[in-house]
């Protein structure tokens, strides 16, 4: 059967695949065996390892086997299989995150954090880098203020790499799907004396999904590749050091903003239809992540230290051409340069039945530069903005939180995080818009988060919970001329978080239900403003809003049978509003409005297939329906700048060899070819169309 399968795909490519998963999985089945529980995946979102239907508080984990079956690589994919989270790519300006609510409104940073092996990504264009070879994902909903810190209101993401194996092994994998894209993954282990290495790579290459109406050109390609080195020494019992260094380059244009909003589309019936007529519009972006992470077990407790350097270098043209609003704006960044430098010390304390916990000290610090330029060709041939921008931000903090076991069944959790932030913020330049004077400004600012979480397990499958906690948005400048000619300062945002969940397992542990409502109570809401001085455009953000959110996060998965699993998950925001918000300068008041990027409810659910053969084979189908209802853009709730709501349907079919070591793959995606935009302003940007895919893994 391998060889007619080979021979098949010799002679049909995809289509040959196709016919040889058909053939196999007609195969009459191997013996049923006992349906299994669901597996378990242990998590550290409080930074140690625990069993998340033992954590009190909303979790979402994703298996390294699912990102793999799943083609999971970046954020941006991500979304649809989280309930609740939001991403949108907006071009050389980063990208948009929301969960359960929860998006920036305005000011500078995330308000959901993203982190890579402990090192916090301060740089929205890294944290929607690719990401590859990871043990899981965790999705940690609601404000991590205490243990995670600022900029983590709505959450954090954490991203979990894979670390060397002590024997050796290797893996390959490549692809061919629409637009001519072709894919390769793959990872070597080496052992070594005392040591452990691995090497794991990603790239892809292939055509866009964006039509110019000029020419035959394509945009938005799938053009990226990524390498990752680890080393893990093990010097002695009680000492283990993990050293890691990754380098991603993504020159696709994945994220360019260059088709019209829906009312100005080249052909209403195509939303993937552009006009550029520039030369060489390009987006490339280039990350950089190194860390060192170090444990030292000290008898009555773990020491840790986990140092990062990040980078990333951002340079972008792109044109308006054919859209008469934007009066054939040409606008760029190159480049757009950022650096970052963090360390984090911990001491994990107690570990037995009756309390456990950590202390830390965490400092960071970045730096940026950028030059941006901005042209109205068909108003002045002068550029709007010529402008050199530097920004330096410095952070630090003391936390600690512990879990003390107050009861035979009850557990109470308490947390505190002391930080301190310090901006700087300088720009000077020559365009019409610009200050020919270089503006700086400085800003500082304080906080006090904490929680408080009481657990109570009812049984050892069902534990409940209630919980309080409180995160923020840092606070800054920007440093355009205003009014007065001085920069714009805002301060932090924050939010006041209670939540009430219960999680369970039932029948040996087949099926596992869990459910929390929340309410979130936000106050010095950080709002983006723009309006006219003279003829001139200024950009401000103004602590300015108040907002109020509840609803209900629920997700559940059951093993049906040896054959038949099933699973979904469900973000119900029936309030997601601004309570108190009028924009002084304009007198428009917005109190009632939704929020950004707020769908009312959105949807994950799937089914999945698994039939072993007779020939020992294995082969599996994933159906996935993801829903997301209606939702904003902008504050002011203008159904121009809106999506409605919309579901995509994906299909995942896989064929393991009896050996493990070989498998076939395909895939489709928005089957029904659900048109959408992921954002849509003054430019959108239009989702994918539906893709196919098909691929071969081999594993040593």
């Amino acid at each position: 059967m391998q060889g007619s399968c080979s021979r098949q795909f010799a002679a049909g490519g995809p289509a040959g695949w196709w016919a040889c998963l058909s053939a196999l999985a007609t195969l009459g089945a191997a013996p049923a065996t006992a349906t299994e529980p669901i597996p378990e995946i242990v998590v550290t979102a409080r930074k140690i390892e625990e069993n998340p239907q033992q954590v009190p508080m909303s979790i979402q984990a994703l298996s390294g086997q699912f990102l793999d079956e799943a083609d999971l690589s970046r954020l941006y994919e991500l979304q649809f299989n989280i309930p609740g989270l939001v991403v949108n790519t907006i071009g050389l300006f980063g990208g948009g995150f929301s969960l359960r609510g929860i998006s920036s409104q305005g000011g500078t940073g995330p308000p959901v954090a993203a982190h890579v092996d402990g090192i916090y990504l301060g740089s929205s264009h890294m944290a929607l880098a690719r990401m590859f070879d990871l043990e899981r994902i965790e999705v940690l909903k609601g404000p991590q203020g205490t243990l995670y810190g600022r900029n983590a209101t709505g959450g954090t993401i954490n991203f979990i790499t894979r670390k060397p194996e002590d024997g050796f092994g290797a893996a390959v994998e490549g692809s061919y799907g629409s637009f001519s894209t072709v894919r390769a993954q793959g990872h070597v282990d080496v052992p070594l004396q005392g040591a452990a290495f691995r090497l794991a790579f990603i790239a892809s290459e292939g055509d866009g999904y964006i039509r110019n109406s000029v020419d035959d050109r394509r945009f938005g390609e799938q053009d990226y590749w990524g390498l990752r080195a680890s080393l893990r020494l093990e010097p002695g019992d009680a000492m283990r050091l993990d050293l890691m260094g990754q380098h991603v380059r993504d020159d696709g244009a994945a994220s360019e903003l260059w088709t019209p909003r829906p009312d100005l589309l080249v052909d209403p019936r195509d939303i993937r239809l552009a006009t550029i007529t520039l030369a060489n519009p390009y987006l490339v972006i280039e990350s950089d992540i190194l860390s060192a992470n170090l444990e030292y077990e000290l008898g009555f407790g773990i020491l840790r230290s986990i140092s990062g350097y990040a980078r990333s270098a951002m340079r972008n043209l792109d044109d308006c051409a054919g859209q008469a609003n934007l009066q054939g704006c040409v606008r760029g960044d190159g480049p757009a340069r950022y650096q970052q430098w963090s360390q984090e010390i911990q001491l994990v304390l107690g570990g037995n039945d009756s309390m456990h916990g950590l202390v830390g000290a965490n400092y960071f610090a970045a730096d940026s530069v950028s030059h941006f330029h901005q042209f109205l060709p068909l108003v002045n041939s002068a550029p709007l903005n010529d402008s050199r921008s530097t920004s330096r931000e410095t952070a630090g903090a003391l936390f600690g939180q512990a879990t003390l076991q107050i009861a035979e069944q009850w557990s109470l959790t308490s947390g505190l995080r002391l930080s301190r932030e310090k901006h700087r913020e300088t720009t000077i330049g020559t365009g019409i818009q610009d200050s020919p004077t270089l503006l700086v400004g400085r800003h500082e600012s304080n906080d006090l988060s904490w929680r408080l979480d009481l657990g109570y397990a009812a049984t050892e499958d069902v534990f409940l919970y209630a919980g309080v906690s409180t995160g923020y948005k840092s606070g800054g400048l920007i440093t355009r001329p205003l009014r007065n000619g001085q920069p714009d300062h805002f301060g932090p945002e924050k939010l006041l978080a209670y939540e009430l969940g219960g999680k369970s397992q039932w029948l040996d542990r087949r099926l596992t239900l869990n459910a929390a409502v929340f309410y979130y109570d936000f106050d010095d809401m950080q709002v983006n403003t723009t309006t006219f001085v003279g003829d001139q455009l200024v950009f401000e953000v103004d602590n300015a809003a108040r907002a109020e959110l509840y609803g209900v996060d629920a997700d559940g998965a059951f093993e049906l049978s040896e054959r038949i699993a099933v699973s979904a998950g469900i973000v119900w925001l029936p309030e997601r509003e601004f309570t108190r918000f009028r924009d002084d300068r304009t007198g428009d008041t917005l109190s009632g409005n939704k929020l950004v990027r707020a769908p009312e409810s959105s949807v994950s659910t799937a089914i999945i297939y698994r039939r072993p053969l007779r020939s020992r084979a294995g082969f599996s189908a994933r159906l996935e329906y993801n829903y997301r209802s209606s939702h904003y853009f902008t504050k002011e709730n203008n159904p121009l700048y809106a999506q409605g709501g919309f579901g995509l349907l994906n299909l995942l079919l896989r064929l393991e060899a009896a050996d493990g070591q070989r498998y076939l793959f395909l895939s489709g995606r928005n089957l029904t070819n659900e048109r959408y935009f992921n954002q849509v302003f003054l430019q959108s940007s239009p989702g994918y169309p539906d893709t196919y895919e098909a691929g071969a893994g081999f594993r040593f």
